[in-house]
């Protein structure tokens, strides 16, 4: 038993982990760092549009309805390029990008050309976010909007859902108008548009990050330590964001999702900061799972209410009572516009964010973040982040179009991003998980080997040792000696007999002597007949 558990709990464990302390680093030349650089496969990137049915309705107040339209299926590439290493910091220091690709094959009978109705961000987003933080100016903004998209009848555009999410949609900045010129410098510094042509920028929602940079990462290799490894440092050469009202929320905690660090336990998060959303999320173990026969530890995220959480009230504009409503976080620091991020179809949210919207249907198996992961290498195994866009609606103030919308959270669109190993590399890890079903036999057949041994030798320890022979008591034997006469006779030798013994009893622990033996060895010998002496 000793010897079973020593192995298999102390000396074959630590030789797997150094094993792996020496392959799970971002060191230059490793199949590690190469697959961090650029991943090998490209990601599952589906977008679900949710598309309105009654503009009109709600353009008078009323409860929105909506089509989940989708999904619209891509596929992600993640590359990290302009690599610096630093090997006194243990970092490295890049830019990455996301290439998106559409894929009409996986997307049919979907073919990106559908007509839909969502809400126009270029309009009642600019709007909303102006009467939020700037309502001073929110004549000059109307009136700007009111040349450019002229006439300016409602908050929704019907548009191709190829154009909403990457083509991109034209915007006429030609007037000379020193309101729409204003507005349109200001949506180009904002990166909200791009340009199509000399006299015309185009919107869309993934187009202008299309194979561009999202910034420059510094993040540590984990060499030295490898509990660090990933671990974002800097972001665009600054050590912390600026966007909140409290040193926690403006923190990098985590890596940016593409590596995790090894030898986590069930009590710690996965962390990952992400800039589209300029927030770190952490995933929590939510219980034992498996994928294709391994082994993994299941992790959702749970995005609760800020509420109830004094440590994070940052992220809220007024605390608490400014705080997003449960299940969502405010994006509209990170992005400029009044949006709330939340999982799709408002699952794990507050009841009145569904009760506002007619048509969500929400379901775990298709609308819940999870990571299928194993601990000990920090493998995601399989993965789905899932994220919905929702606009923060209500009237804006003395608008004559706009000032009677709901005060509601509209949802927009929902996206997934996602992977999920094949054959090709879960097999890679198949000697570490047979080394450790190995471990396993050995740790439990040497308990129950060695606890039967125990017992066995126990119980013949106490059989041989301890427990007292079971031997019967002594009998005691009594016998009687009769007197008996004495003869006169000399038999020619002349000598008087012997003088008369008296009859006595003999008490005789042997019990296997003859009571003549008996009796002699016990005290004085019994007289002997006078016939009997001389054969005696």
């Amino acid at each position: 038993m000793v010897v079973g558990l020593t192995v298999s709990m102390a000396i074959l464990p630590e030789l797997v982990n150094l094993m792996l302390r020496q392959n799970l680093r971002l060191k230059p030349g490793s199949d590690l760092r190469k697959m961090y650089e650029k991943v090998p496969f490209g990601l599952d990137f589906k977008v679900h549009i949710f598309n309105i049915t009654n503009p009109q309705e709600i353009m008078q107040g009323g409860r929105p309805r909506v089509k989940d339209i989708g999904p619209f299926y891509f596929e992600e590439w993640k590359e990290k390029y302009d690599i610096e290493d630093n090997d006194g910091e243990d970092t490295m220091t890049f830019d990455m990008k996301n290439t998106w690709i559409f894929r009409p094959d996986l997307t049919a009978p979907l073919t990106g050309n559908e007509m839909i109705t969502v809400p126009y961000l270029l309009v009642i987003g600019v709007l909303l976010a102006i009467q939020r933080d700037k309502e001073a100016m929110l004549p000059l903004i109307s009136k700007g909007l009111d040349i450019i998209f002229e006439p300016l009848e409602s908050a929704f555009v019907t548009v191709r859902v190829m154009d909403l999410l990457f083509d991109g949609i034209p915007v006429d900045c030609s007037s000379e108008e020193f309101a729409a010129k204003a507005l349109c410098s200001g949506l180009d510094s904002e990166g909200a548009v791009a340009p199509l042509n000399d006299t015309h920028v185009k919107f869309s929602m993934f187009g202008l990050r299309n194979g561009t940079s999202i910034g420059r990462f510094k993040v540590y290799r984990g060499i030295k330590n490898v509990a660090d490894l990933g671990r974002v440092i800097t972001y665009n050469d600054e050590t912390e964001m600026d966007f909140y009202d409290g040193d926690e929320c403006n923190k990098y905690v985590g890596t940016d999702s593409t590596i995790f660090p090894p030898f986590l336990t069930k009590k710690d998060r996965l962390w990952a900061w992400s800039p589209e959303i300029c927030q770190s999320l952490g995933a929590v173990y939510a219980g034992k799972s498996s994928y294709q026969g391994f082994p993994t530890s299941f992790f959702t995220i749970d995005f609760g209410d800020l509420r109830d959480d004094p440590v994070h009230q940052c992220y809220c504009r007024d605390p608490p009572d400014g705080c997003p409503p449960k299940g969502t976080i405010d994006l509209g620091p990170c992005v400029g516009a009044p949006i709330l991020g939340s999982k799709p179809h408002f699952i794990g949210g507050d009841p009145k964010l569904l009760r506002d919207v007619d048509g969500l249907e929400p379901d775990p198996k298709e609308h819940d973040i999870f990571i299928h992961y194993d601990l000990q290498t920090g493998t995601p195994f399989s993965a789905a982040k899932r994220l919905q866009f929702n606009l923060e609606l209500e009237p804006i103030r003395g608008h004559e179009v706009f000032g009677k919308l709901p005060k509601m959270v509209l949802p927009m669109f929902w996206a997934e991003e996602g992977a999920s190993l094949n054959k090709t590399w879960t097999k890679q890890l198949k000697p570490l998980f047979m080394i450790r079903k190995f471990n396993a036999t050995v740790k439990w057949l040497s308990i129950v080997l060695g606890t039967l041994g125990t017992i066995g030798a126990g119980f013949m320890h106490y059989k041989l040792h301890i427990k007292p022979v079971n031997v019967r008591p002594m009998e005691v034997q009594k016998t009687t000696v009769k007197e008996v006469e004495p003869s006169v006779e000399t038999n020619g030798t002349g000598k008087e007999p012997p003088e008369k013994i008296e009859p006595r009893v003999v008490e005789s622990a042997h019990r296997n002597l003859p009571p003549l033996f008996d009796g002699g060895l016990a005290g004085k010998q019994k007289p002997v007949p006078s016939d009997q002496r001389e054969r005696f």
